[in-house]
């Protein structure tokens, strides 16, 4: 059964005592069988169905409700209350001991296979299990803290978060706003922007620029707030100032490792962008998506660090590449001048993390565990990149790898080839991948995208093969050709 929205059994596991039935009704709400506001069947029904004896039963239920997993309601039974699937999926139970090793955020999401190597995931294997279940306890054991979470969302990870940007990333005096997606914070800042105007501009007169191919996330948000997107070809230097023009607009652009090709934005281009920003009262969108993963490459500062900077960029950030994409949590350094605005979007639109996930990943933060687990992550991701970027070398030497060593993934062009015909063959053979051309709008690019973050060095050789067949059966024909002209 899928649900249980009456007094009817739920399908458990054997269990011998009141602790496994706790863990095993948490493990039904972390796995979706039950959400928030299902009723649970009743004490009696369930210690029928489990041969445990009612007071068993009773002592489960009274430890489920003191965590805060289920509530009691005269005359309507207990049901699961609301937050208890975000905090079962991220590692809660009510004790240390019992949980089963393979439970919580760090699992990858929805259990994808080694195959896929669809961008956006990273291994969330490689976080340190019992590191995480302990930020995760240390939150939960907070108990609630009387906030409204929209009105003051996790200042514990706030000022961590602080710390971890002023070290790894050198924003100072940094006071981030919490976002539930990246997507939500530029949504939240094409509207600040929007509505910041004194000039009269509607959204439609106020240009989005934004690389082509890019991020479509971003892309979506702008024509969901009606702005005049305007597309730039992405150039191995990063975007050029001098073709964006002298009206004030936005700039979307990700600038440590352009998404999806992969480039790294110059010097001399980021110091000429945000002077254009200044110069036209402009706002630039920095999302550092997976700026904290960098191999052999010297980093290169936040554009939000540069003279002018912090009136005039806002810095995105996310746990996503860092830690899964389950965690839901972002943030974002608007300039001053929109940090109200920014602030009003979040209290309409209520689109904040959840306080467990982000308390707990604050704990990750200050115990030092982030930053033992990004040097080994860099570590092992640096490898399997280095390995994909040999297996291709050998088995197909005339494609091209785009970008510098960075992130979790890399792109293969694909000039000669239908990309999209590629993708489908390679699904057949059980690889999943990405094309670039779903990713390019006015300017189409030909490739795939590729995730390596999850890729070992034995999965790699066996793709590079699977691709080069691939490639030789949809290699396109030439035309025939002409005989030469006869003298007249």
């Amino acid at each position: 059964m899928a649900r249980s929205r009456g007094s009817g059994s739920l399908v458990l596991p054997a269990v011998t005592g009141s602790e496994d039935l706790v863990n095993a009704i948490i493990d039904r709400i972390a796995d979706g069988v039950l959400v928030d506001g299902d009723t649970i069947p009743s004490s009696r029904v369930l210690a029928q169905q489990t041969g445990l004896s009612r007071g068993t039963v009773v002592r489960a239920f009274d430890e489920l409700a003191a965590a805060g997993f289920v509530s009691a309601e005269h005359g309507s039974g207990t049901k699961v209350s609301a937050g208890a699937t975000q905090a079962a999926r991220a590692g809660a139970r009510t004790r240390g001991r019992g949980v089963p090793q393979t439970r919580g955020v760090v699992a990858p999401r929805r259990g994808r296979s080694r195959r896929d190597l669809r961008p956006g995931v990273p291994d969330a294997t490689l976080v340190d299990d019992q590191a995480w279940r302990r930020a995760v306890r240390a939150a939960a054991s907070a108990g609630l803290s009387g906030l409204n979470p929209w009105d003051e969302p996790s200042p514990a990870l706030q000022a961590a978060l602080a710390v971890h940007l002023r070290r790894h990333r050198g924003l100072s005096a940094a006071e981030p706003l919490l976002f539930d997606s990246s997507r939500s914070s530029i949504a939240a800042l094409c509207w600040a922007f929007s509505t910041s105007r004194s000039d009269g501009r509607t959204p439609s007169q106020i240009q989005f620029h934004i690389e082509d191919p890019g991020y479509r996330g971003a892309l979506l948000m702008a024509r969901e707030q009606g702005l005049d997107v305007r597309f730039h070809p992405a150039d191995p230097d990063g975007m050029d100032a001098s073709r964006l023009g002298d009206e004030p607009g936005i700039v979307f652009i990700t600038p440590a490792h352009q998404y999806p090709l992969g480039h790294r934005m110059s010097v001399d281009r980021r110091v000429a962008l945000v002077e254009w920003a200044r110069r036209t009262g402009s706002l630039i969108v920095e999302d550092d998506y997976d700026g904290e993963f960098r191999y052999g490459v010297a980093p290169l500062p936040a554009l939000a660090t540069l003279p002018g900077g912090r009136e005039h960029v806002a810095y995105v950030g996310t746990s996503s590449k860092s830690v899964s994409p389950d965690l839901r949590v972002a943030w974002c350094l608007p300039p001053g001048e929109l940090t109200r605005d920014v602030q009003r979007w979040l209290a309409v639109h209520r689109r904040g993390p959840s306080a467990l996930p982000a308390d707990a990943l604050a704990e990750f933060i200050t115990s030092g565990a982030m930053d033992r687990h990004l040097a080994r992550a860099a570590r092992v991701y640096s490898d399997r990149r280095s390995k994909l970027v040999a297996a291709l070398a050998e088995a197909c030497p005339d494609l091209e790898v785009t970008g510098v060593e960075a992130g979790l993934h890399l792109c293969v062009l694909l000039s000669d080839y239908d990309d999209e015909s590629v993708v489908a063959a390679l699904e057949a053979t059980g690889w999943r991948t990405r094309s670039l051309s779903s990713q390019s709008a006015e300017r189409r690019v030909s490739g795939l995208v590729l995730n390596y973050a999850r890729l070992t060095g034995r999965d790699a050789v066996e793709f590079a093969h699977t691709l080069e067949e691939v490639l030789v059966r949809h290699r396109p024909r030439k035309p025939p050709s002409m005989p030469p002209t006869p003298a007249s």
